[in-house]
């Protein structure tokens, strides 16, 4: 039997000769055998659909354990940390000016109960801007990302700046939050953070503070003296020159374990020591070296104006492989340059003869 077809038409042959009961006989006993074939077929669809159902229902089920495994796992991932932005309390523990003053190193003293929980959080990088009088670290606690009026009694937004005048580099902390509610009368505003170079402005030191007020920037200069706002300010008057010398890329030239972040230079588990600065200040190196050593740019911004960008440039040399130079890696970014393209720099005065002249970032 090949199918429903053939096996009608050898049954109509059938009927033409067959006579009496014979012919009812073996006509019947062809109906009761499709009709078994019939049952047999149901019997198998049936099966096949009840296999599919079983199969779906598997499915379902084991999608939703992974479901429950990615939710449970997202929730455990949630309850590893309590806020997103979490900077511990620290005190500088030692530091020493390098390069004619033009660099920093510093050992950190971090409150090591806030370390472990602030190590945990999405973010815990240091923000640090320097001169060559003060050290300012922004410091932040809270479950979103920019500090505002959403914040609940354990957040908050400090500034701890440190007199660099002194050996002991003492601290001063000012909880920047309270003093922008304070001075603006209201907190329907969100503290965005400084600006990364502190001003130098008729004898003051600054850090410029910036808030999002209602989608508008605005900018606010504190006082490092006195630790008050002197005076509301424009992005215009706070437009820095020079700024390009913070621009130029090294980052090549970065393989024996140090890396430049913002305006500093950390390192890897990888770093071994194998850095110019182990040979130009041994003292400050192994100040460096250790767990919690760090060191900074010291940008002296003047007036308007960055006035120490070679020296900027040439510190970079001494966090670079024993024996190279800043200047066997450094190019001026495609962005700047007149050949629209990155422009290798082999010596200092190479920067102005291709940079385009476009305006660099306060902010960065």
């Amino acid at each position: 039997m090949q199918g429903p077809m053939a096996f009608l038409l050898g049954s109509h042959q059938l009927v033409a000769d067959l006579r009496g009961e014979r012919k009812f006989g073996m006509i019947e006993g062809m109906k009761l055998r499709w009709k078994r074939i019939d049952m047999k077929k149901e019997k198998s669809y049936k099966y096949r659909i009840g296999t599919i159902l079983v199969f779906a229902v598997c499915l379902l089920l084991v999608a939703g354990c992974e479901s429950k495994k990615k939710i449970e796992k997202s929730d455990k991932d949630k309850e590893s940390y309590e806020f997103s932005v979490y900077n511990a309390k620290s005190d500088i523990k030692d530091f020493q000016f390098i390069h004619a003053k033009n660099g920093l190193v510093v050992e950190w003293k971090f409150d090591e109960k806030e370390r472990k929980k602030s190590l945990k959080s999405p973010d815990s990088s240091d923000w640090v801007e320097v001169n060559s009088n003060y050290l300012v670290r922004q410091r932040n606690r809270v479950r979103g990302i920019i500090p505002s009026k959403k914040m609940k009694s354990d957040e908050y937004s400090y500034l701890d700046v440190f007199d660099l005048t002194n050996k002991k580099a003492s601290k001063k902390e000012v909880n920047a939050w309270k003093l922008m509610v304070n001075y603006l009368k209201n907190d329907n505003f969100e503290l965005v953070g400084t600006l990364p170079t502190l001003r130098r402005i008729e004898n003051n030191d600054y850090v410029v503070i910036r808030i999002n007020d209602q989608l508008t920037y605005r900018y606010f200069l504190l006082n490092l003296k006195t630790l008050k706002i002197d005076k509301e300010t424009t992005e215009e008057e706070i437009n820095e020159k020079n700024r390009v010398y913070l621009f130029i890329s090294t980052r090549k030239g970065y393989t024996a374990g140090v890396l430049p972040f913002d305006n500093g230079f950390w390192k890897e588990k990888s770093f071994k020591g194998d850095i110019n600065l182990r040979a130009s200040y041994p003292t400050a190196f192994k100040l460096f070296s250790k767990p919690e050593g760090f060191a900074y740019k010291v940008i002296n911004s003047e007036n308007g104006a960055i006035t120490n960008g070679k020296e900027l440039i040439d510190l970079e040399t001494e966090f670079l492989t024993l024996g190279s130079s800043v200047y066997d890696y450094a190019y001026l970014p495609k962005e700047l340059s007149i050949e629209n393209k990155d422009t290798k720099i082999s010596q200092f005065d190479e920067i102005q003869q291709y940079y385009n002249g476009k305006s660099v970032s306060n902010w960065h």
